[in-house]
């Protein structure tokens, strides 16, 4: 078909369509954010071995407003992500989210498990 009547019908060629976002460094977005949520446990843990008494558990909360106020940010980010069509990115941030619930899953359940 001519170029010009594509242009016209607005008519897109596969190989358009197939066309990646440029911009999606998927081994620095992996670095940052894990670095982010390491350094800051790592410092929660710090605190926690400094602490003494009801400090621990003080500390333990914080870390867990830290992983939650992470997570959304996260969240937003791969909404954001969804809208700039960025899928990579966003697989990488859902691939997050799950990791993150199922550790806090499975530390609930050891916690509260009945024996």
């Amino acid at each position: 078909m001519n170029r010009e009547l594509r242009e016209l019908f607005e008519i897109k060629q596969d190989e358009e369509k197939s066309i990646q976002p440029t911009g999606q460094n998927v081994k620095k977005h992996i670095l940052i954010r894990l670095a982010v949520i390491i350094f800051g446990s790592v410092a929660f843990l710090i605190a926690m071995s400094q602490a003494k008494g009801w400090d621990v558990l003080g500390y333990l909360f914080l870390m867990m407003i830290f992983h939650a106020v992470w997570l959304l940010f996260i969240i937003i980010e791969m909404v954001i992500l969804q809208g700039s069509e960025k899928l990579k990115l966003r697989n990488v941030n859902l691939i997050f989210t799950l990791v993150l619930l199922l550790i806090y899953g499975i530390g609930s359940a050891v916690v509260f498990s009945g024996s």
